[in-house]
């Protein structure tokens, strides 16, 4: 017995969470199916992409020789599952941060979604952890009192809503039918829409999807033909979005009857070849990177991490050829894996360094010096990969100034080699800016003209059906 209890005690004491500390990235795993889309890969795989920026921005603090306890900071990744109920994240996070065989967690990067950070975000604040999300975007989580620990490179729901809103305006339309995912996400735009810009957007009819069983609560088409408005808004994510258009694309809904806007783009490598036309003329409204000059894109930055992506990739084939085609979420990652880094480095540098007090019961750890930590990371500002990144002091942690947003509209390029089939693409057509609150259409795109679905691809469709004869 008395060995036993030896033994027991030495393994307590391990030195492998005295001295190194790791920072935990928390990144869906999706399995793409692969079509003839010629630029699958640049449209699809953000979060590989999202995952490699994650490892860069770990390997560039090592070279710039930011050390905690005269050790590197490590990166670790933990796949997550896209349909979890955020309980799994809670749960693979709980493991890493009790078992005294891994690094300390001195920070994570994530959660995916704004359901997950619901689970992880009140665990993360009884512990002193900090959480920087690059996807989750719902406006609940500004709640200061309920997830102190929680900031985001993203921009907030708050300034989607607002975008949208205006751009309802910009076209003059003041109705619409909303599709949502059923998650934190989804019912969040819905809430921002119904409940803070009920004066200017009326809501004729609403639809939930739910991606488990990949099913509406209604049925689609006879919930938009019954609807005064032929605008169609759908608040969902990646794959729900794409799922979603899938289904209105084989009910025969695409097309003239209707204006389609999605917050996230589509997979165009989801669809069969003959299926592409169709997807013409659909809208997205996301965030987008402006240029140097108008965000605050830290240049130099950019160039060190993608030469480093790019150096230790073995995938060649994959590799995006620009970087304009390099997804947000990756943009968002390293920044906010930059972000916690900067603050371990003034940690380190003022002798307030944060450890990791750790106990066979992950919710009886708790991160010491978390405080000064938390000010520090709080206090963060620099010039990222995506753009200036200061963080809210206010009511909430969010991502503050510069904001832009993007309209997206999908046409057909004719291919520049000998099959010379066209293929959809994404051109941004207007801009929305954080700092003026107006959309634009000064774009850094050539001919960023909108086509509409209808028979006058030209002409702003309106919002209620028209009388034919």
């Amino acid at each position: 017995m008395w060995r036993f209890l030896v033994l027991f005690i030495c393994c307590i004491q391990s030195p492998y969470s005295l001295n190194t500390v790791q920072i935990l990235g928390l990144f869906p795993e999706y399995h793409y199916k692969t079509s003839g889309y010629l630029n699958a890969n640049e449209y699809s795989d953000w979060t590989t992409q999202s995952m490699k920026m994650f490892d860069t921005a770990i390997i560039l603090a090592e070279r710039y020789k930011v050390y905690v306890n005269g050790q590197p900071i490590k990166g670790t990744i933990l796949p997550t599952n896209t349909i979890s109920n955020g309980f799994a994240e809670l749960e693979l996070v709980c493991q890493s941060i009790s078992n005294i065989n891994e690094h300390d967690v001195l920070g994570v990067v994530g959660p995916t979604s704004s359901t997950s950070t619901r689970y992880l975000g009140p665990f993360a604040a009884r512990i002193g952890l900090p959480l920087v999300s690059y996807t989750a975007t719902n406006a609940d989580l500004d709640d200061k009192l309920n997830y102190p620990t929680f900031y985001r490179t993203i921009p907030s729901d708050i300034l989607a809503a607002e975008a949208i809103v205006k751009l309802f305006k910009y076209f003059s339309w003041t109705t619409c039918s909303i599709i949502i995912g059923n998650d934190d996400y989804g019912y969040g735009g819905l809430k921002l829409l119904s409940e803070v810009h009920y004066a200017n957007l009326t809501i004729q009819e609403r639809l939930v999807f739910d991606p488990r069983v990949d099913k509406f609560q209604a049925n689609l088409k006879q919930t938009l033909e019954k609807s005064r408005s032929r605008i169609v808004l759908i608040w969902a994510n990646h794959s729900s979005s794409t799922r979603i258009i899938q289904h209105a694309l084989h009910a025969r809904l695409l097309g003239e009857n209707y204006v389609w806007i999605t917050t996230n783009k589509i997979d165009f490598n989801t669809f069969e070849q003959n299926e592409w036309l169709n997807l013409t003329g659909i809208l997205t409204v996301v965030p987008f990177i402006g240029n140097n000059r108008t965000c605050g894109v830290n240049g130099t930055l950019q160039k060190e991490a993608f030469d480093i992506w790019f150096n230790l990739s073995h995938d060649e084939k994959n590799l995006p050829k620009l970087v304009s085609s390099i997804s947000l979420e990756a943009m968002y990652t390293f920044d906010a894996v930059w972000s916690l880094i900067q603050a371990l480095n003034k940690s380190v540098v003022n002798n307030k360094t944060p450890s990791l007090k750790k106990s066979l019961t992950c919710f009886n750890s708790s991160l010491q010096n978390h405080d000064e930590y938390l000010k520090y990371l709080s206090n963060t500002s620099f010039f990222g990969v995506s753009g200036s990144i200061q963080f809210s002091k206010v009511n909430s942690n969010d991502h503050m100034h510069g904001a832009i947003y993007g309209l997206y509209n999908i046409q057909s390029m004719q291919l520049k080699n000998p099959s010379g089939k066209k293929e959809p693409i994404y051109l941004k057509v207007l801009a929305w800016y954080e700092r003026t609150r107006n959309w634009t259409n000064n774009t850094d795109e050539d001919n960023s003209y909108i086509i509409w679905s209808n028979s006058d691809n030209t002409k702003v469709p309106t919002d209620y059906p028209q009388l034919r004869g």
